[in-house]
């Protein structure tokens, strides 16, 4: 048994180097070139070195076939990682990069995050270990938190295979008391070139089940065809039915637990924000759960109250806004509030101002005007 344990990564490594010879004999052949062609030179391995240099590298690509702006692209990405130290981005060719991070946190804080987004598209990336060609590099996947909602307590066990059939399985978040809503919590990495799943089912007693799927901060999908990268306004004409969006519905809603607090999306808005503009998760604050309308802006103005509006003061009874308004305006004083304690002045600083007063010609009485412009204790203070 152990000599056939030893023996399988042996076989495997082999058979990847028989693979490696056949596709360099086939371009050779392709180029019309032979061994005799061939000058070689000889790698030799500075392994301290090379891990130093080749640490905390990506290599990525949008998902979309449209021309965009590189220099946006790296300015959106900085902006939406928020990153410690800065990041080095090269470009390989129009639709793909390498990115070198200069620390490890950065580096698990991309690689582990997201979804990001560029424009409302799928950024992908791909570890990079400096030596495997960008170009041959598949990027397909991209990670993604789904639900799989209304699955019962006894097929809890099931979640880890039902969501194999979404993507591939990455972790799971625990079921807690305090989540709102009936839904398993799932982080996969989804191809981007299949449709994405809106059921997934299972066969108890020769009957089937279906269990719907929702996608947390989903970029842009086809409602028509389920697909990644467009949406249904770009597939064909853009003239659909309603009946025909058999994908409209796969959204999710963000994961509150009780009481109002979000949920801590693990890998690494956030965290960040999803949509368009670049933002993907990583702790989701309660600012990243609101939209921009809902949050408070302290140097906004604020609309005039209507004329029949009740505040509450110290006492409890409720007042008429423009009643307290008036009382302030002629009393200086807000109604059921003890009045202020008198200004208190420092008798050497009046005795300076006095003497300046005198010396510009003032009456030498120290006024709250020149108490304010030489050192007096004004009156707010």
């Amino acid at each position: 048994m152990e000599g056939s344990k030893e023996a399988a990564p042996a076989e495997g490594s082999a058979s990847k180097e028989i693979a490696n010879h056949e596709d360099v004999e086939a371009m050779m052949a392709s180029l019309g070139i032979s061994e005799e062609d061939l000058e070689d030179v000889v790698f030799e391995e500075e392994v301290e070195q090379n891990q130093i240099d080749n640490r905390w590298m990506a290599v990525g690509r949008v998902h979309t076939d449209t021309e965009f702006s590189h220099f946006w692209f790296f300015k959106n990405m900085r902006s939406a990682w928020d990153l410690a130290k800065d990041v080095k981005i090269r470009v390989i060719d129009d639709n793909r990069f390498i990115f070198k991070f200069s620390c490890l946190g950065d580096w698990e804080k991309v690689m582990e995050g997201g979804p990001w987004v560029f424009r409302g598209k799928s950024v992908l990336l791909a570890p990079y270990d400096g030596f495997t060609k960008p170009s041959s590099i598949e990027l397909n996947k991209v990670m993604m938190w789904i639900q799989i909602h209304d699955l019962q307590d006894g097929y809890k066990s099931m979640v880890k295979t039902l969501a194999s059939k979404v993507g591939d399985f990455v972790a799971q978040e625990q079921p807690s008391t305090d989540m709102v809503g009936n839904f398993y919590r799932v982080r996969v990495k989804i191809d981007v070139r299949k449709e994405l799943k809106s059921v997934v089912s299972i066969i108890r007693a020769q009957k089937r089940e279906l269990f719907l799927v929702k996608y947390e901060r989903i970029p842009d999908w086809c409602s028509v065809c389920g697909m990644l990268g467009h949406l249904y306004k770009e597939h064909g004409d853009g003239v659909h039915d309603l009946a025909a969006q058999v994908f409209r519905g796969l959204r999710a809603e963000s994961a509150v637990r009780f009481g109002g607090r979000p949920s801590v999306r693990g890998g690494g808005r956030f965290s960040g924000r999803g949509g368009r503009g670049g933002r993907g998760e990583e702790i989701i604050s309660d600012a990243d759960m609101m939209s921009e309308d809902d949050i408070t802006d302290p140097n906004r103005k604020r609309p005039a109250l209507p004329p029949n509006t009740k505040a509450d003061v110290v006492d409890g009874k409720g007042m008429n806004v423009g009643v307290i308004l008036q009382q302030f305006e002629q009393t200086k004083q807000l109604p059921g509030l003890p009045p202020s304690p008198p200004v208190k002045r420092d008798p050497k600083r009046s005795k300076k101002a006095m003497g300046e007063d005198a010396r510009e010609g003032g009456n030498g009485q120290n006024s709250s005007e020149s108490a304010g412009l030489h050192g007096g204790y004004r009156q707010d203070q």
